[in-house]
């Protein structure tokens, strides 16, 4: 039997990342052997050290948390004030000690993935003098230019809407209130506030499929979208999430715009398996890589098939012109919406318990005006930067956009069976889940393409 080099290029990396599966089901497959140098060898102790802070401040409504290197990493929760950010040297003196459990969240898997295996809460922290590297500084300068834009969203904009703005556009996810997280949970639209492959993957779909509908040259369009997915990690001051949310989102507007399952499969495939190379423990503990990874799978196989019974159904509907654009731009906003739902719903259900039967009609009326805010807050952010004084009328366009979708939501979340709790999903039934939908993808494209 012959195997062409791409067969072969392919095997290879599934076999990686098959092996990285197979390896997670051992405890000590990614254990961290500790040195005698690192902060964790000191887990259970009183202990004072020196450091600098290598990842940006996360805030939520109450504390100041902080990534602090030492050597080795330790997670700091502190007041909000005084500000301590990326770059800072600091003398901190307190108790050490490892990630606590977590009933029903494995908070220290959850943190190796960042290479933490240490946590403080509230030590006494002195800041000290001490230089950075001139990447250390320019990625400092980037962190003040994404900070600085958050400050003009929330100068311009009230709460929640500021909230929800800067979580979609900048990933502060944190510092929105608890209700509303909850909120858009219960109605499938958690994936609008959240930096991943997902999010980047219905954008790319809906700018793509409403560009297209307004008769734009496909070369116009591959521009505009290379804009966006090479802008928005620059924006998140080159967050890793966002970069790894733009790498596939940049595979998933291929796919949407070559529709070349067996190349885009592979370019899928080789880009998890350098990412699990660089991090092996993405696959198992971090949430957004597999539902990105799924999101993606479900845009290269799945969405095809829903655009062919889109386009039956709209042969034979006697509407010309903007009424039949209009149409196409509601079935692609459902399509997408079912795709990414039935993709990621053993992943969903397993981690969040929880599965949303108002989404698709959630999604429906929300998603067409993704593009269009995303758009309007740029725009705002580049106007209120020269004329600061308008800025409220700046933003005003997005404020209207921000509040419908908090309207509808919250209109959305209100019934009883809005959403069911399922607390009993196992990976065996996710098993069964994803084969027969292999199954049914399986004959559908058999039928279809």
């Amino acid at each position: 039997m012959h195997f062409s080099p791409a067969r072969i290029f392919l095997v290879a990396n599934l076999s990686f990342i098959l092996f990285i599966f197979i390896g997670g089901f051992y405890p000590n497959f990614l254990s961290h052997d500790i040195k005698s140098s690192d902060l964790a060898a000191y887990n259970g102790q009183k202990l004072s050290f020196i450091g600098r802070v290598c990842k940006e401040a996360e805030l939520d409504y109450k504390s100041r948390r902080l990534t602090v290197c030492a050597p080795g990493r330790v997670l700091i929760s502190t007041d909000l004030y005084p500000i301590y950010d990326y770059g800072d040297f600091l003398k901190i003196n307190g108790y050490l000690q490892a990630p606590p459990e977590i009933e029903g969240f494995d908070y220290e898997s959850y943190l190796a993935r960042y290479d933490v295996y240490s946590v403080m809460y509230y030590p006494k922290i002195t800041q000290m003098e001490g230089n950075l590297s001139v990447t250390q500084k320019s990625y400092r300068f980037l962190l003040d230019f994404k900070q600085r834009l958050a400050s003009s969203i929330n100068s311009n904009l009230p709460e929640p809407q500021s909230s929800l703005a800067n979580a979609l556009l900048l990933g502060y996810r944190r510092a929105m209130n608890k209700e509303d997280l909850n909120m858009f949970a219960r109605v499938g639209l958690s994936h609008i506030i959240a930096i991943s492959g997902t999010h980047i993957t219905i954008l790319s779909a809906l700018i793509i499929n409403f560009f297209l509908a307004l008769g734009w040259p496909r070369r116009r369009i591959l521009f505009l979208v290379g804009g966006f997915l090479f802008v928005y990690p620059i924006l998140t001051g080159l967050a890793s999430s966002a970069i790894r949310a733009a790498v596939m989102g940049t595979l998933s507007f291929l796919a949407i715009y070559y529709g070349r399952p067996s190349s885009l499969t592979r370019a899928l495939v080789f880009a998890a398996a350098v990412m699990l190379a660089f991090n092996p423990r993405l696959l198992r503990s971090d949430i957004g890589f597999q539902l990105s990874f799924l999101a993606l799978i479900g845009i290269i196989y799945i969405y095809p098939l829903g655009q062919k019974l889109a386009a039956r159904l709209l042969s034979g509907i006697k509407i010309k012109g903007a009424g039949r654009n209009l149409l196409k731009n509601i079935f692609d906003t459902v399509n997408i919406t079912l795709v990414s739902q039935l993709i990621i719903l053993p992943v969903a259900v397993i981690n969040f318990q929880q599965i949303s039967l108002i989404a698709p009609l959630a999604n429906l009326l929300v998603l067409w005006s993704m593009p269009f805010l995303i758009a309007l807050l740029l725009i705002a952010l580049l106007l209120s930067s020269l004329i600061p004084l308008l800025g409220i009328i700046w933003f005003f366009p997005s404020y209207l956009i921000l509040k419908f979708i908090f309207i509808i939501s919250d209109i959305l979340a209100q019934p009883d069976w809005a959403a069911v709790e399922v607390s009993n999903f196992s990976w065996r039934l996710g098993a069964l889940y994803y084969l027969g939908l292999f199954v049914a993808v399986k004959f559908l494209r058999q039928k279809l393409l």
